[in-house]
This record gives structure tokens, C-alpha cells and sequence, in this order.
């Protein structure tokens, strides 16, 4: 038998017809989490009891980790399924290093031989989780604008969870920073257009749910990027396209010109909110608000200093304060219930 486990890939499949051997019922989540686990430990058995080498092992692993991303984007966004999916990867991360197999040792050369399983990326089984990143950033890059919105807020849930707990999270905000770009930095439709996301020409409230997924999952982490000035261009491990990190032209015009994470393009970010809360047009005003609302105290809340926080913070106790004295000092007020000035946040 040429797969003992049983759980091995059908060869000669393209991506697209593995896809459409995807079954997953969203009525029985618990099956399909099972499934994937499942995958994850064949994968590491198939390769520990010699049945495969590792680059036949990288083939499965691209077709696991295609897989959990395919159930991530058919994910209501607000399902704890998510949360599931990111300690299963959790989990696959602290199976640690696995030895050699005598396969790959054999194959070798002496002076060649570690005693770590190795991809041919040079990534490490399990503890490096090869091509997770390479396959969560292709879907970005590559998909997500033919996403639907929903499918798309999902993919960010995943993807800026992952980030916040610490798995590949400076290469893994490469696609918020990807996704930033498209979204804030580029000029497009009004949102009173109807949008073709088979052809990727998305509005931009089509594409603010998964920005504010983003700012609300790992705003701490993007502004920590930010304040470091970080260029994932530079890391050698993100294997990235520097056109893709660049400045797009909307931030180009207000003077924004290096590449990768920075503070002033983080303000820039923040006050193309503030504009698109500007725009009057419904239901665009109330996702960029809330966009904004996730982002303004990103820095305040992890000890961070960042321009405009701590002002904007005083000013709306302040209004807090006098509304709640209007209502005669009964009750309690919500930021939510009064009238904002988002420039609140000005110096």
C-alpha cells in the first residue's frame, strides 16, 4: 500500500481540483477540525516512519495548510471556530523539531546531513511550520480581492489572530500591510458603484471589514511595526516583493515614501479614516468609524506613544463628562451614544 495512513494526496491534482474535494459542513465544525488535526499528525508519522522524504512531504503540507485557510474563509467571522484553527497551529508549532528520517539521510550528502527534519526551503518540521506564511500571504496577494467581503473579514481573522499570539507575526502583518495598501493607499470606486469581485475591483467598504478585523485582532502589533520603522523587505525569511510594501499613490501625494511599516504611514492610515467617516455615505461612515475607534488608542493601550492619543483620550472624557452632566449625572454615557470629532486626535 502506497499510503499506510491512508490520508496521503491523490498525485497528479491540481490546486483547484483538490479544492473541490474540500467537504466541509458548517453544521459540524468538531468533524472538520478532527480532520485537519488528523492531517497534521499523518504528516508527521508518514515522514518519521520513512514512508517520505521531505520534499514529498512539502506537497502535503501546502495541501494542509490550503485546506485550513479554505475553512477559515467559509467562517462566519465572529465564530470561536477561529480561535480553534489557531490553536490547532498552536499545537503543530510545539510538536517541535523532528529528527531526520534515514530517507532524506541516506539521499544526502554527508556534509550535507542536519539531524533536524528539513524542508527545501530550509524550514524546519514542525517547529518553523513550513509554508504556512508562504501560503496565508499567496492568499492575500493572489485571492483575496476575488473574496467575497465576508470570506475576506474571515481570512483576517485568522490571519491577524495568528498574529497576535505570537505565530510568524512580523511576516504574517505583511498582509495587513498588503492589505492596508490596497485599501487605504489606492484610489477607488464609490462605494455607490456596484463592485465585481470576480474581477477584483472591490469598493472600499467591501474591503474596510477586514481592515477593522485586522485593527481589532493585532492593532498593538501593527502599531508596534509601525513605531520600529519595520521593512519586511529586509527580512530574508519573508521572501517578499519590495513593490508590494511601497507606499501606494494616495499615501505617495501626502508625502509617505518608505517602504514597509512607519509611523507617518500609520497616521495616514488613521486619517483616511477620518475622511471615508467624512464621505456621508452609509454603510461606510459607520465601518470607517469603527475602523478609527479600533485604531486611536492602539498605542496608548500597550504603553506606546503615538501622536494624537492621549489628546484625542482627554477630549473625549471631557465630552463624556458633559454629556453625562446634561442627562443630570443619572446613569452612565458610552462613547458610542455621543457625537465624535475625530479630530479630536489634532495637537
Amino acid at each position: 500500500m502506497d499510503c499506510p495512513e491512508g490520508n496521503c494526496v491523490i498525485p497528479g491534482l491540481t490546486r483547484e481540483e483538490k479544492r473541490k474535494r474540500f467537504g466541509h459542513d458548517p453544521a459540524n465544525s468538531q468533524e472538520t477540525w478532527e480532520g485537519l488535526r488528523n492531517n497534521i499528525y499523518s504528516i508527521g508519522r508518514s515522514y518519521i516512519d520513512n514512508h517520505c522524504t521531505a520534499a514529498e512531504t512539502e506537497r502535503r503540507l501546502h495541501d494542509l495548510w490550503d485546506e485550513l485557510i479554505h475553512v477559515a474563509k467559509v467562517t462566519p467571522d465572529h465564530s470561536p471556530e477561529h480561535d480553534r484553527l489557531v490553536v490547532l497551529i498552536l499545537e503543530a508549532r510545539e510538536l517541535g523539531s523532528f529528527p531526520i528520517n534515514q530517507k532524506d539521510r541516506d539521499a544526502l550528502p554527508g556534509t550535507r546531513v542536519c539531524e533536524v527534519a528539513t524542508m527545501p526551503n530550509g524550514q524546519r518540521l514542525w517547529v518553523d511550520l513550513p509554508y504556512l506564511v508562504q501560503e496565508i500571504y499567496a492568499s492575500w496577494t493572489e485571492e483575496s480581492m476575488k473574496l467575497s467581503s465576508q470570506e475576506r473579514q474571515s481570512l483576517a481573522v485568522l490571519t491577524a489572530k495568528l498574529c497576535a499570539v505570537g505565530v510568524c507575526p512580523d511576516q504574517l502583518s505583511c498582509c495587513a500591510l498588503w492589505l492596508f495598501k490596497e485599501s487605504l493607499e489606492t484610489a477607488r470606486d464609490d462605494v455607490s458603484l456596484p463592485s465585481k469581485p470576480e474581477d477584483g475591483s472591490n469598493t472600499i467598504v467591501e474591503l474596510l471589514p477586514a481592515c477593522l478585523e485586522w485593527l481589532k485582532q493585532s492593532s498593538h502589533k501593527l502599531v508596534k511595526l509601525s513605531l520600529a520603522g519595520y521593512d519586511p523587505a529586509t527580512d530574508l525569511a519573508a521572501d517578499l516583493n519590495d513593490s508590494l510594501m511601497a507606499p501606494a499613490e494616495l499615501a505617495v501625494k501626502a508625502n509617505i515614501k518608505q517602504p514597509g511599516f512607519s509611523l507617518p504611514r500609520w497616521l495616514f492610515w488613521r486619517q483616511r479614516f477620518k475622511d471615508l467617516y467624512c464621505c456621508g455615505h452609509e454603510p461606510l461612515v459607520s465601518i470607517a468609524r469603527a475602523c478609527f475607534d479600533a485604531s486611536i488608542f492602539s498605542g496608548l493601550n500597550i504603553g506606546l506613544t503615538v501622536p494624537g492619543e492621549q489628546i484625542y483620550l482627554d477630549r473625549l472624557f471631557q465630552a463624556l463628562d458633559k454629556e453625562l452632566a446634561a442627562r443630570g449625572n443619572k446613569g452612565s454615557v458610552d462613547a458610542s451614544e455621543i457625537e465624535i470629532d475625530m479630530d479630536w486626535d489634532k495637537e
